[in-house]
């Protein structure tokens, strides 16, 4: 229009660069509506669908997990003496101690915990819990009155403590306090919690791979007694077995050779444990010795008789098969003997007949704290003096 005669020129040469500069702009937006909208199709197509292997591992349940609370994370802040380089020193002390190669333990955070708390779970199921505030430090002793502090139980050993604020540690020393940083208590939480568990954390994997190990030192060995005259899941019920008592299992090489032996006879996984342990008896008296002297608890004559005459096979094993009533006073005599023992300082464990052995700690392990029940075979085998602290005599109500 602006060329035609007698129009104004400028003014319709201004509109058309107008409309012209207009109209790019729209066709640039709608090529990048466009783009955009390819792109976020393209996005959509690409991004990961969550498949049936994405749920198997997020359903998957570790085998050893601490979750933290959220202001407890800086204990696994990657420094060289954090919690995940005490986890790790810690496994290699296990393994060497117990013969057990202990599973990597997940660390995690979890919202749901309450402050400074901490959560140990075995196979996904909660076995330990406890507190470990951050800035304070754990003092143990009888003069903590004084410090300022939040009064606490110690997680392992049970004892009376307070977490005080970390620049009162050396107050706490001078009044001959123990002090504790905050990692080595979840250390040694954790330390005691996975040698209560160590059977359940003892995989048929890891027996596999413990007998593939023995096998390149003694072939013979494990080629007599696995698949000859043991499966693979029975030796794993045996080790089990030992770990439930505590008993280290890294001589396997000599627990094979006992099992050899007894497998010829019976495969009564009882009396395969019972193997096991004789032949590692001196190891077995150890832990309970007090400068070579065992101190010891014995069942009377007649009580210990009865026993064998009312002893009888289950599916869990041999058990003693007396009346409630007999079984209770059983047991508070030898709770009487213990409490007797342990109030001098000693520290006994009780012992029986080989055959009686099993069925008796089935009994009063429950009722008695824990307490050690060796057989006589099991302490004859070790070069010690033995000092009888407490006799068992309760074979009735009557004379309980």
């Amino acid at each position: 229009m602006a060329f035609i005669p007698g129009m104004p020129f400028v003014p319709f040469l201004l509109v058309g660069i107008t409309l012209i500069v207009i109209g790019q702009r729209v066709k640039a937006a709608e090529k990048a509506k466009a783009a955009a909208a390819v792109l976020a199709e393209q996005a959509e197509q690409a991004a990961p669908s969550e498949t049936t292997e994405d749920l198997v591992e997020q359903m998957r349940v570790h085998a050893l997990e601490i979750q933290l609370a959220a202001d407890l994370v800086d204990l696994v802040s990657g420094v060289s003496d954090d919690l995940l380089a005490r986890v790790r020193a810690l496994r290699r002390r296990i393994a060497m101690e117990l013969g057990v190669v202990v599973p990597p333990v997940r660390t995690r955070d979890s919202i749901d915990l309450p402050p400074s708390t901490y959560v140990i779970r075995v196979a996904g199921v909660e076995v330990g819990r406890g507190i470990a505030p951050a800035g304070r430090v754990l003092a143990l002793g009888d003069a903590l009155d004084g410090l300022p502090g939040t009064p606490t139980i110690e997680p392992v050993f049970g004892l009376a403590g307070k977490w005080i604020p970390a620049e009162m540690r050396h107050s706490a020393e001078l009044t001959g306090a123990t002090v504790i940083d905050r990692g080595s208590v979840v250390i040694t939480h954790l330390s005691s919690l996975i040698t209560d568990n160590a059977a359940r954390l003892l995989s048929r994997e890891d027996v596999r791979v413990l007998t593939e190990s023995v096998k390149q030192i003694s072939p013979a060995v494990v080629d007599e007694l696995i698949p000859n005259l043991l499966t693979l899941a029975e030796v794993h019920r045996v080790l089990q077995g030992l770990l439930q008592e505590r008993l280290p299992i890294n001589d396997l090489a000599r627990i094979y050779e006992a099992l050899t032996l007894r497998a010829r006879v019976s495969t009564d996984p009882e009396g395969l444990v019972e193997a096991a342990r004789y032949a590692l008896g001196p190891v077995v008296v150890a832990p309970h010795l007090d400068e070579r002297t065992l101190r010891v608890i014995m069942l009377d004559p007649p009580l210990e008789q009865a026993m064998l005459e009312s002893l009888r096979p289950s599916e869990l094993g041999t058990q003693v098969l007396f009346d409630a009533a007999r079984l209770e006073a059983v047991v508070g005599s030898l709770r009487n003997a213990v409490q007797t023992a342990e109030s001098r300082g000693w520290a006994p464990v009780l012992v029986c007949a080989p055959a009686l052995r099993p069925a008796v700690r089935r009994l009063v392990a429950p009722q008695t704290g824990g307490l050690s029940v060796l057989s006589y075979s099991e302490v004859t085998t070790a070069d010690v003096a033995i000092e009888t602290v407490g006799v068992v005599r309760a074979l009735d109500p009557i004379s309980a």
